[in-house]
């Protein structure tokens, strides 16, 4: 059975599985916001529907960007991921890609025509594309090295993406949509992976290893001008873009191994760095469309819910008060709506809530 390399997995959605929290110690950390943090969030009730009742296992939901479909990756059967899509009322269930290897980690282009995935069909991971009704599946990287993480350019003209193919040194490349012009962009010691392309399509944010812990960096779109943007001796990780390019939120753990883990936003020149969360373990930060709110998971009390909060740090509301686990939240593109994975008498499903 084919099973995938998951050590350079950053952006969460990759691979069911989740990088090492770390972090630095935010100079904005003052005992008065540490008192009200640690108060608990307010608990707003809101309507949760769950959208697939009857499936065995769904996870990694992302929104199309006309926000009318989730596509996700669900067990058709015991052992076999698939990718999925289904309205967002929950009506229209289909399975677009019927093979019987792994495939996962589905990533729409931003004008919604087609999908990419990644698959083990070929032995070894590759990033694919299909079109979104789950024709024409191509296999992008053909390479035998194995290839992982990887992000669409705003245009939909390119694709980054993860790979050992030199020397067993996992880099960052890019090649256009088509699979063509494939380029290595970093060159450096440890592993480099990529995490998000900014909205402004300039700039690629990414994990490095170069400098001997996980830290998050941003470099030009062709690979230019690298430039750490943490600075400290833990390990970040999960940087995502705001919509504005001029911001990156991530999360990180001032004591690694240790019940604690929190949100940071920085600057994208890497000033202003500003811890949000101060209690438990929040990871998973995604920016509301508007750029005014962060979603985030945090298990603060005792069990994974999903949580809003202000970009400023303010106004954190805690939305699900579930007895599974509630991860991996994405806002849908008029920022109404958060889908996301909830655990359900044991079998993980996909739920949406109003935002």
């Amino acid at each position: 059975m084919f099973i995938f390399y998951n050590r350079p997995l950053v952006l969460s959605l990759f691979l069911g599985t989740l990088l090492s929290l770390t972090s630095c110690i935010s100079k904005n950390f003052t005992a008065a916001k540490a008192e009200i943090s640690a108060q608990k969030s307010p608990n707003i009730q809101q309507k949760i529907t769950d959208l697939t009742p009857k499936i065995q296992l769904a996870e990694e939901p992302q929104w199309s960007p006309n926000g009318k479909q989730i596509a996700f990756m669900s067990l058709d059967n015991p052992g076999n991921e698939e990718i999925y899509v289904i309205n967002a009322d929950g009506s229209n269930l289909k399975n677009l890609t019927k093979n019987k290897i792994k495939d996962r980690s589905p990533l729409w282009s931003p004008d919604g025509k087609k999908i990419a995935f990644l698959s083990g069909r070929d032995r070894n991971p590759e990033v694919y594309v299909m079109n979104a009704d789950g024709s024409k599946q191509t296999n992008l990287t053909k390479n035998p090295a194995g290839d992982y993480p990887y992000v669409w350019s705003p245009d939909g003209k390119k694709i980054a993406f993860g790979s050992r193919r030199e020397n067993n040194d996992y880099e960052i490349y890019v090649m256009n949509a088509d699979g063509s012009n494939i380029t290595r962009i970093t060159k450096n010691p440890g592993y480099d992976s990529v995490l998000s392309w900014s909205p402004d399509g300039q700039k690629i944010a990414f994990i490095s290893e170069c400098d001997g812990n996980e830290e998050i960096y941003v470099m030009n779109a062709d690979g230019s001008k690298q430039t750490r943007l943490t600075k400290d001796p833990n390990n970040n990780a999960g940087a995502v873009w705001s919509p504005d390019s001029n911001r990156i939120a991530y999360h990180a753990s001032p004591e690694p191994f240790k019940d604690n883990g929190y949100i940071y936003v920085i600057n994208a020149d890497g000033s202003g760095n500003t811890q949000l969360t101060y209690k438990g373990v929040s990871q998973n930060p995604v920016w509301s469309p508007d750029g005014k709110r962060i979603a985030f998971e945090s298990n603060r009390d005792g069990n994974s819910d999903i949580f809003v909060i202000n970009a400023d740090g303010s106004g954190e509301i805690k939305l699900t008060n579930n007895k599974g686990r509630d991860s991996r939240p994405v806002w849908s593109p008029n920022g109404k709506q958060i889908a996301y994975e909830c655990l359900q008498n044991g079998k993980s499903h996909i739920c949406r809530l109003n935002a």
